[in-house]
């Protein structure tokens, strides 16, 4: 749950920062969780013994090119859109991987895919809304950014599932911040050394909580308890979301919003079964 917090605090470190692009945000976002893990570089060893899972290094890179993806989407829905359909429509991810693990690892069917996934499209519907969505790209390419975050994120997930013999978590959060630092290093320049040094506390405290400090609880929850208790715990990100778009920028969901972040929750509790 407190690495479920951390990485809701995107919203509002994004949100506290001016004149800065998505792109530089979210490349300044990787480059200080990406140095932030490195900290722990001596509890986990692994990382560095290349050799061990050399094998794997081309699907690595894929996988942090895909996270750099959802890095940037994300950090641009967060931009342009409320708090909450960024927050549901990012974590709608599980929805996709039950769809797709089938097809693309071989794996058994989720218990609930053929409830879940109608309950998740339904839900996303009612949460955009679209009578109040006027058709214009400045107010149509944020909630177009979150859902696409969504199914990529899914598409990581389905990566690192894939991934687990061959590299510990640690060692795929490490290289996927690091090619997401590398990826999204032409937006390094992108906003004047003053703007940047402004937003400087504000980029290092995003990189350490949304990234760092969330992927680290996550690693050690999942020490301690099963993969699926994770994965419903997590449930509590998006709900700290809509929570921080209420109480710190006033962002209240309408009565049909509400009715399909509801949705979305129970579809990701159903597939997550």
């Amino acid at each position: 749950m407190l690495g479920a917090v951390c990485f809701s605090t995107a919203i509002l470190f994004v949100r506290w920062t001016e004149g800065m692009s998505a792109g530089t945000i979210a490349f300044f976002r990787a480059l200080f969780g990406f140095l932030f893990l490195c900290l722990f570089l001596p509890r986990y060893p692994a990382a560095l013994r290349v050799r061990g899972y050399r094998p794997v290094v081309g699907r690595l890179v894929l996988l942090g090119l895909t996270v750099g993806l959802t890095a940037f989407l994300f950090t641009y829905a967060i931009q342009h859109t409320t708090a909450a359909i960024a927050a549901l429509l990012v974590n709608s991810a599980p929805v996709y991987v039950a769809l797709l693990a089938p097809l693309l690892l071989h794996e058994a069917p989720a218990r609930y895919t053929r409830v879940s996934i109608p309950l998740a499209a339904i839900g996303m519907v009612l949460l955009v809304d679209p009578a109040t969505i006027r058709l214009e790209w400045e107010t149509f390419d944020g909630v177009a950014a979150a859902a696409l975050s969504g199914i990529t994120y899914g598409l990581a997930m389905l990566m690192g599932r894939g991934l687990r013999h061959y590299a510990s978590g640690y060692t795929q959060t490490l290289w996927s911040l690091g090619v997401t630092t590398l990826m999204l290093l032409p937006f390094a320049f992108g906003a004047p050394a003053g703007v940047l040094l402004d937003n400087l506390a504000i980029l290092i405290l995003l990189g350490i909580f949304s990234l760092g400090l969330s992927y680290l609880f996550y690693f050690m929850g999942l020490e301690r308890v099963s993969a699926q208790v994770v994965s419903v715990v997590s449930l509590f990100e998006p709900i700290s979301g809509i929570t921080i778009g209420i109480i710190v920028f006033g962002e209240m969901l309408s009565s049909l919003g509400a009715a399909g972040g509801a949705l979305i929750l129970f579809s990701i509790l159903l597939i997550s079964r």
